[in-house]
């Protein structure tokens, strides 16, 4: 059997979708399943690698292209080959006039944020896109992968037809050594830690307003791709307090680092389906504050994390931030044993062998 992963959100990051693929591709590689990742080469001739680099950038194009390559790829194969879309929409929305009959299609689905939130959290063509084309490729997918159970049950609830076809293969949390605390040398601060990129629903602006509301009490380190022109002011205020550090795109290991060095992770954002960074903030051995409501009510340990309603208010956050960092002191033992019991990403490397074998 050969395997064929979409390279979109593959070979660039920041992004879950990159970090998600990345850690599965070495966990497979190293149980030796071998996956060809389809656009990952260009094409030498300068035309069409112009053509090339337009149409891989687009969720419509890019898929039909990988899948010419495929198709060329696996040409005269008698055995059974899988196309594999890692990110929500990513197969091919036509394959012609029928599928071949050696062709298995998966798709993994992160989350349904274009669908579940009000126009201008997330840009039209994004919410376009996945209101067209994602009945299609859930009808055409033999396998269909959710993150979380919260992602199967929304999926099931917004396409009922499909729910055979999904599997729950969680994201791993990762092979981090966990530290305990180290000594905070500003006793009178609570160091706060977010990572997210620029978009809107990550609500950059909710965590500014939270250092704002704390007065002093906390001091807050953003790991981001970048801030918003409507947030620029709030984020040069609290620098200039010294209540704001913004860390731009730091490598793997500085940001190991970066959590480290925290006492609390905060998750702003709405409608995760699992949320990689809380994951890692835990491996790291520090409790997460968050907005409840999907797929990261899974993920964060419930003896050390604490969940707030999407309409709390910046004050909330504050109160919720400085009892979580009060009662950790006494629980960490109890982080620990709960991201023990978590699934690594080499557990989910093996389910999804078993789901590809079984295909």
């Amino acid at each position: 059997m050969k395997i064929f992963w979409d390279s979109y959100g593959i070979i660039r990051g920041p992004s879950g979708i990159f970090v998600h693929a990345q850690e599965l591709h070495r966990a497979l590689s190293e149980s030796g399943m071998m996956v060809s990742i389809l656009g990952s080469v260009p094409p030498s001739n300068p035309v069409r690698n112009a053509i090339y680099q337009f149409a891989k950038k687009s969720k419509v194009l890019g898929p039909q292209l990988n899948y010419l390559e495929f198709r060329r790829a696996t040409a005269g194969a008698d055995q059974t080959a899988i196309f594999h879309g890692l990110s929500n929409i990513n197969l091919p929305a036509w394959t012609g006039f029928s599928s071949p009959t050696n062709v298995r299609f998966v798709l993994t689905v992160h989350d349904l944020i274009p669908l579940l939130l009000e126009r201008g959290a997330v840009s039209d063509a994004s919410r376009i896109q996945m209101k067209r084309l994602l009945p299609r490729v859930l009808e055409r997918a033999n396998a269909i992968i959710a993150v979380s159970g919260w992602t199967k049950k929304t999926l099931e609830d917004h396409y009922p037809d499909c729910a055979e076809k999904i599997t729950v293969i969680p994201n791993g949390f990762p092979a981090w050594e966990f530290f305990s605390r180290p000594a905070n040398p500003q006793s009178s601060q609570i160091r706060v830690l977010m990572v997210g990129r620029n978009e809107k629903y990550k609500r950059h602006d909710l965590f500014f307003k939270i250092l704002l509301a704390a007065n002093g009490s906390l001091r807050g380190t953003l790991v981001t791709t970048g801030i918003s022109a409507a947030d620029k002011g709030a984020a040069d205020l609290l620098a200039a307090k010294n209540w704001l550090k913004i860390v731009k795109d730091p490598s793997k290991e500085t940001l190991k680092g970066i959590y480290q060095a925290n006492d609390v992770y905060v998750q702003t954002s709405v409608l995760e389906g699992f949320c990689l960074p809380a994951a890692e903030a835990q491996a790291s051995g520090i409790p997460v504050v968050f907005t409840k409501g999907s797929g990261i009510d899974e993920v964060v340990c419930p003896r050390t994390g604490m969940g707030l309603e999407a309409t709390a208010t910046a004050e909330a956050w504050v109160d919720a931030i400085h009892k979580t960092d009060a009662r950790f002191l006494g629980l960490g033992l109890a982080l620990h044993e709960w991201v023990l019991s978590r699934p690594t990403w080499n557990d989910s490397a093996i389910q999804l062998k078993n789901l590809y074998n079984s295909l």
